[in-house]
């Protein structure tokens, strides 16, 4: 079995939640996460969402703004009281009091591609002047 070189993986160490609804859309965004070295987290639903929200070690999440018939807003919640951060990924705009509640928080546009994502988890994780969260 081959191993990836480190450079190739910038995410490795990081635990990362993917919270999506849509099966062929998580998977692709868990593959992406995966290949650049982060292991992942998956729910599809906003009880598993939360769970993983209160429970993992994160170094950060993706939250789809809809999961089912709810919002992922009560994940952002508890993710921002950890201190943990986070990126919408929606193919609609942001509620407007979403985005006043968390005006720090990137949105990242369906589709978006491969190479987006992972930029987009190292700079939400390695912010100017810290070190990256890595999970123990």
């Amino acid at each position: 079995m081959t191993h990836k070189a480190e450079h190739d993986q910038p995410l490795r160490g990081m635990r990362i939640l993917v919270a999506d609804d849509e099966f062929l859309i998580a998977v692709l965004i868990e593959e992406t996460l995966r290949d650049a070295g982060a292991e992942i987290s998956t729910a599809a639903t906003l009880p598993l969402a939360l769970k993983s929200a209160n429970d993992e070690p994160l170094a950060a999440a993706v939250l789809d703004v809809r999961l089912g018939r709810q919002t992922s807003e009560t994940v952002a919640d508890v993710l921002a009281a950890r201190g943990v951060p986070f990126v919408f990924y929606t193919g609609q705009a942001l509620p407007d009091h979403v985005r006043q509640k968390y005006p720090y928080a990137r949105v990242l546009n369906k589709p978006s591609s491969h190479g987006v994502f992972v930029e987009t988890m190292l700079q939400i994780t390695n912010p100017p002047g810290a070190n990256v969260r890595r999970t123990p």
